[in-house]
């Protein structure tokens, strides 16, 4: 057997219970959106046709959450088989190393990533925005982008926005207060008012019945009036949204340039956000990382092939998506930076099946 057939082989026999595991998986949890929604669907009189062609919506997010698991499984599958029927003896007598029989499979574990990231974008965000926009109307419900209590500073800038309520809808912050500070940080002036609103021609903001303080010497000067537009508050109104549950699931184009925004604006929020925006980009690692931790461990049992991998692999993926869980905390609360919330599971759980594997060995 040459070596270009014995890659060929292993690749497709990986590939082809991957993809039917990922199938399998796929059907289960959409089973369990159905399931879970079916609540809504019975209260608002959802035929079930039509909540099964909600659910279809959700396929894609469903393949792309069981594809990472389903190779783990699969490469553990394949080699465990080889290694329980000797084929792995026949490989090695013939001149091939393990290590160049599995460098092909981790090579389609990184295109099997990238087609995860594409996936992701192309097709899982929008159905699942479809599917969301449906519910949203079923229910009568939606996520509007309304806001309150937000606190924005451009420090560059030198001024600092304060609004209690942001309405999306309408582009206008109520209850604002405006402070600005001289190119020496002293409190240059601080304006109250009942609103502001937002032009789009102009891209200012225009404050209505507004107090101004000026502060001059030891007495404050106070100075009213009906609206102005301040040219100095150049901020978009979408940074005034509450997007925690949409920097997932917005174009990539327009999430990394809120995240740079929203950085130097306001870095209390941008812990949580980043942490997210991270795991959009970076979860399409998964598969990669899953097939390099089946391709480290070693494979000594000999009998109930099928039983042992299938064990094995949930041990892996529950120890791997648990201190993913963790790290993922951690970067919400800014302890680490939002991209090591990401990355540090997948160093983790790949030092730990190296190390499992050298201590198999020496057994």
């Amino acid at each position: 057997m040459s070596l270009h057939v014995l890659r060929r082989y292993t690749i497709f026999s990986v590939l082809k219970v991957a993809v039917a595991t990922a199938l399998l998986a796929s059907l289960i949890l959409m089973g369990v959106d159905l399931f879970a929604n079916l609540d809504t669907y019975m209260n608002h009189n959802v035929g079930f046709a039509k909540a099964l062609s909600i659910t279809v919506y959700y396929f894609p997010e469903a393949f792309l959450l069981a594809i990472g698991p389903s190779f783990l499984f699969a490469v553990s599958f394949q080699l465990s088989a080889m290694h329980s029927s000797n084929e792995i003896l026949i490989v090695l007598d013939s001149g091939v190393s393990l290590f160049r029989l599995v460098i092909p499979v981790i090579i389609m574990g990184v295109v099997v990533s990238v087609c995860h990231f594409a996936a992701n974008e192309v097709l899982a965000i929008p159905f699942s925005n479809r599917k969301t926009v449906i519910m949203d109307n079923i229910t009568n419900t939606s996520t509007n982008g309304n806001n309150q209590n937000i606190a924005l500073s451009d420090m560059q800038s030198g001024y600092m926005v304060y609004a209690g309520v942001y309405s999306d809808s309408e582009q206008t912050l109520y209850d604002v207060t405006l402070i600005q500070n001289d190119d020496q940080a002293r409190l240059q002036s601080r304006t109250d008012a009942y609103k502001a609103t937002y032009d789009r021609e102009t891209g200012l903001w225009t404050f209505h019945d507004a107090y101004s303080y000026y502060p001059e010497g030891t007495t404050v000067r106070v100075e009213y009036r009906t609206e102005f537009t301040s040219d100095v508050v150049k901020l978009e109104p979408q940074l005034f949204r509450d997007v925690s549950n949409e920097i997932s699931s917005m174009s990539l184009r327009l999430a990394r340039d809120y995240l740079s925004r929203m950085k130097g604006l306001n870095p209390e929020e941008y812990a949580s956000l980043a942490t997210k925006y991270y795991e959009r980009v970076l979860g399409c690692l998964t598969p990669l990382v899953m097939i390099m931790i089946a391709c480290s461990i070693t494979y000594r049992f000999k009998k109930n092939v099928l039983f042992f991998s299938l064990v094995g692999s949930i041990c892996i993926a529950v120890v791997y998506y648990v201190v993913r869980m963790i790290t993922i905390m951690l970067a919400d609360q800014g302890v680490i930076a939002p991209a090591l919330g990401t990355l540090i599971p997948f160093f983790a759980v790949i030092l730990v099946s190296a190390l499992l594997r050298a201590f198999l060995v020496r057994q």
